[in-house]
Formats: C-alpha cells, structure tokens, sequence
C-alpha cells in the first residue's frame, strides 16, 4: 500500500525547512561566514577593527576623494571612447563613396551621435583627433 502526502505532511515539510534555512543563516551572520549584504565598508572595517574615532573619519576622507577620482576616470573614460568611435566613423566614411556614404549615413551611424556627425562640413576635412572641440 503506497504512502500517501497529506496537505499537513506538506505544510509541516516547508516549515521546517524554512526554520532551518533561517536558522542556519543567523548563525552565519553570527559567526561571519556571511557578510551583511550592502554594508558600507567603513562600517565592517568599524566593527572588525575597532577604529578610533580619528581613524574613521581620515578612512571616510580617504574612500570620499577615492570615489570621486573614480568618477572622474570613468568620465574620461566615457569620452575618449566616444571620441575615438567616432573618429573611427569619419575614418570609415572617407572610404565610401558618395552613394554609399549616404547609406551609410542613414543606416550605419549610431542615432546619438547624429546631432554631432554633420557630414557636409567634414566631407572636405579630415578627421579631427580626438580632444579636439572639448
């Protein structure tokens, strides 16, 4: 006679299961097997090292210019990619010739750099190196 699952067995099943997944991740973050998720560093290193108050506000400076030299690489870097794309473009386009620079034009040119593409005035001109306008 096969044994049978009743709604209770079920019930009970994903109870304890649960129970023990909750369990078993309070005592990994008691015991540091787990980090708190989006824990500020400086708080952790607070916590663990014992900072004084002095450490912890010339760490806070430190993270704070960090981030933003950080921010400005990114920026930098976001530019001189975009600049050199689109140096890249031009370079591309004075291979064409007229026909298939205006295909290209329309089906090969990113929409966002339309605005600054302005074929007809570069058409005599070499490329400008990049940096150059900014």
């Amino acid at each position: 006679m096969p044994v049978r699952f009743n709604a209770w067995t079920m019930v009970f099943a994903v109870a304890a299961a649960l129970l023990v997944g909750f369990a078993a991740s309070t005592l990994a973050y008691r015991y540091r097997i787990l980090r708190v998720p989006g824990e500020p560093v400086v708080a952790r290193m607070d916590r663990e090292l014992h900072l004084t108050p002095a450490q912890r506000s010339q760490i806070r400076d430190i993270m704070k210019d960090a981030r933003l030299r950080i921010m400005q690489y990114e920026q930098d870097f976001r530019r001189q990619r975009r600049e050199t794309f689109l140096q890249a473009m031009h370079q591309i386009r004075a291979t064409l010739t007229p026909e298939q620079q205006q295909k290209f034009d329309r089906d090969f040119l990113p929409y966002q750099a339309r605005g600054e593409w302005q074929p007809e005035k570069r058409e005599g001109q070499p490329p400008a190196p990049p940096g150059a306008g900014s």
